[in-house]
């Protein structure tokens, strides 16, 4: 048993506000009692005297504080990933933006894409998949792939590109075989998907040569989901602003569904779909209002002369109608937006307002 005390919550919050400023992660409450039991651990495994020096060894730039780092960052990042995981925006991927960037890119044949926050490599290896699938002729194509992650533990088994049958929970069965080798207690991923990705581990929010996109650069597809729901606002207002500037013209960003929520996105188009929202870094760079990029794409076959609506007509109309599906995707674009953000093309109301019209709306419908 340790002789430590335990952690007193000025120390504690020293501790978490270092972890915050340098890789982004806030954590939660219900993480201090474990955060508590794993502080204690590593002064023990460092054979430190008290909380103080361990915070000490973290404010230093030496090697044993970077070989901590490391192993810190491994035991408080989460590293749950599966292949093809949000089902939905790998159709959006697949039906829409993909087709876009590839009809875009047919002179150039060079795509980039980067999954920041790739964890295991699960995603970053669904693209290469993905886009082996939609691409025939792919030796002609520069294709590049990176995956980016700040846990170095994660991203050496990335690298080795083995995985248990956890990791392919909802997988077609005959892609799973398609591209991987089955051993005796894991899945090989084949060679040729593995030599489409590189990884590197990389810190988001560091300004040093750590930083991905001081090296990955003209991104036309950028997924980074499931990584800002640790981070606190300040930090990830810091890396959208690193990702406009790594995206592209006309490239895309896609996040967890209400990661962004609260954040200034006037940089960005906002697309709407189905499917999910896409970020799409704009032609020319233009600051406008993020409202004024109000576009709502969804199965061509069934909903191709809404989408005309919302180009040619006034966008009032969509919010007197009964259409369910179309009021629960125009929902979740206001719920991106500041409360108080005025919608010039739906009579200066605001999104506060006019989520409660469609809430009411989806009651009265129900």
């Amino acid at each position: 048993m340790s002789s430590l005390k335990p952690l007193s919550p000025r120390i504690q919050q020293t501790l978490t506000k270092l972890i915050a400023d340098r890789i982004g992660i806030t954590l939660r409450k219900n993480d201090y009692a474990n955060f508590q039991e794993l502080v204690v651990r590593r002064i023990e495994a460092t054979q430190l005297d008290a909380p103080e020096q361990y915070y000490l060894l973290l404010s230093t730039n030496t090697p044993k504080s970077h070989q901590e780092w490391e192993i810190l960052i491994s035991e408080i990042t989460n590293t749950e990933s599966f292949f093809f995981r949000d089902k939905g925006q790998f159709k959006l991927l697949k039906k829409y933006i993909f087709p876009n960037i590839i009809n875009q890119k047919s002179h150039q044949k060079k795509i980039n894409i980067c999954s920041a926050g790739c964890s295991t490599g699960e995603e970053p290896y669904s693209l290469a998949i993905l886009i082996k699938d939609m691409i025939p002729n792919l030796k002609d194509w520069d294709i590049k792939i990176w995956g980016v992650d700040v846990n170095a533990s994660a991203i050496q088994a990335a690298k080795e590109g083995r995985y248990r049958a956890w990791s392919f929970r909802g997988v077609d069965k005959k892609l799973q075989q398609q591209f991987f080798r089955e051993g005796e207690s894991c899945y090989h991923i084949h060679d040729e998907i593995k030599d489409m990705v590189d990884f590197q581990v990389g810190n988001l929010l560091d300004d040093s040569s750590s930083d991905p996109f001081s090296t990955i650069q003209d991104i036309d597809l950028m997924l980074c989901r499931n990584v800002f729901i640790y981070f606190n606002s300040s930090a990830i207002e810091k890396v959208l602003t690193k990702m406009h500037g790594a995206l592209a013209p006309l490239g895309y960003l896609l996040v967890g569904h209400t990661e962004l929520y609260s954040q200034n996105l006037n940089r960005f188009n906002i697309k709407m779909f189905e499917e999910s929202i896409a970020y799409q870094r704009p032609e020319n760079d233009s600051t406008q209002p993020a409202s004024e990029f109000l576009s709502i794409k969804m199965s061509p076959d069934s909903l191709k002369s809404v989408e005309t609506k919302f180009d040619q007509e006034d966008l009032s109309e969509v919010f007197k109608g009964h259409n369910i599906k179309m009021h629960k995707v125009a929902l979740e674009l206001l719920r991106q937006l500041p409360g108080d953000s005025k919608i010039a093309k739906l009579g200066n109301r605001t999104a506060s307002e006019l989520i409660t019209q469609l809430e009411n709306n989806l009651e009265e419908t129900d």
